[in-house]
């Protein structure tokens, strides 16, 4: 089953087929495989989906759906929350309310705060995850890996909490008080993640920073060094003492970053489109899990010739190195043809057989 591949696969055992990692928000593919409408009984639809697709590994399974009207793409939710369309459930992005200048930021103490102001600094945010991820593994058993994700590890509570703006601003115009405030984002992240993975049922630590863009890092790589990297390593000792495996999540090109990350002593990463899949895998492929570089722009707007170049690039890069997890970069959303979505899983089959 999915599950058993996954697993092979993290400890960099040779499976019969390059396993599958996706983020799969395509309400239509999933009544398509299933049977069954998502929107009206979203855990059975992607339970059964899991079943007859035999996906391995995955974030989470949806437990509740909202349906957007025809030509809708955002709604407000009770607690005044704008929700985006996106798959079943909808994607939840707190815009920037809390926070009205730089200077606002820099009189902010996170270790006061308590998910009062900032919601994902509160330890009811990260419990909310796990039990979910651990009762959503319950559902799946061992069709799937359902390992969660640890969204705000440390440069994410900057995007989150206070919005772009205000966090580069502030971070530039009085870089001491910021590193302070970084401090106490790090003790709370430590603290979160001692009990993550103590509550967790997962044998992976699946971590998230969006440390980069499209074109590479946000800041200096210098600044990550001095300001991120030294946080890591003390943020994250409870998780490389739990024994699980550790794998760091960011979208954007982070090649520069890649040997500091991976010398912290990680198990491996996920990469999009942006990042050098070749060079990762001969540098790090053989000892590391390695997920993703799958084109979602080919997927949703190429030719069926494109789809197959695309997975076969990374079909061909990949069968060599145990670890190695076919992902498409930015999910699997609705707006993908039908068609399209159907050809990638097929092609994911055939060509991704060792």
């Amino acid at each position: 089953m999915g599950k058993q591949r996954a697993l092979k696969a993290i400890n960099l055992e040779i499976t019969d087929r390059i396993p599958s990692f996706e983020v799969l928000a395509h309400p239509g593919f999933v009544k398509k495989i299933s049977g069954i409408d998502p929107f009206d009984h979203p855990t059975e639809a992607h339970a059964t989906f899991h079943q007859k697709m035999d996906i391995d590994w995955v974030i989470d399974v949806p437990q509740k759906s909202l349906k957007f009207a025809e030509g809708e793409t955002s709604k407000k939710n009770s607690d005044g929350k704008k929700i985006t369309e996106w798959g079943v459930s909808g994607s939840v992005w707190e815009e920037d309310v809390h926070f009205h200048s730089p200077e606002d930021v820099l009189e902010y103490r996170p270790l006061e705060d308590n998910g009062q102001r900032v919601e994902i600094t509160g330890w009811d945010y990260q419990k909310q995850r796990i039990d979910e991820s651990n009762m959503q593994q319950d559902i799946v058993g061992d069709l799937s890996l359902v390992s969660g994700l640890y969204y705000t590890t440390l440069f994410q509570y900057g995007i989150m909490g206070f919005g772009w703006e205000n966090f580069l601003t502030a971070a530039a115009i009085d870089p001491k008080t910021y590193s302070r405030i970084l401090d106490q984002f790090m003790e709370i992240s430590r603290q979160n993640i001692k009990k993550w993975v103590k509550q967790s049922h997962s044998p992976v630590f699946l971590f998230h920073d969006d440390v980069a863009m499209t074109k590479g890092l946000v800041f200096s790589k210098e600044w990550y060094l001095k300001e991120v990297l030294p946080r890591y390593e003390q943020l994250l000792e409870p998780a490389f003492q739990s024994g699980k495996k550790l794998v760091f999540v960011s979208d954007g090109n982070y090649m520069d970053l890649i040997p500091e990350i991976m010398s912290l002593g990680v198990h491996g990463l996920m990469i999009d489109l942006s990042n050098d899949l070749e060079w990762v895998l001969k540098t790090y492929g053989t000892d590391h899990v390695v997920i993703g570089n799958i084109n979602t722009l080919t997927l949703t707007f190429g030719s069926r010739d494109d789809i197959r170049r695309e997975v076969q690039r990374c079909a061909d890069l990949g069968k060599q190195y145990p670890g190695y997890f076919f992902k498409s970069s930015g999910d699997l959303p609705h707006n993908i043809p039908l068609d399209n979505i159907s050809y990638y899983f097929d092609l994911k089959n055939q060509l991704g057989v060792r």
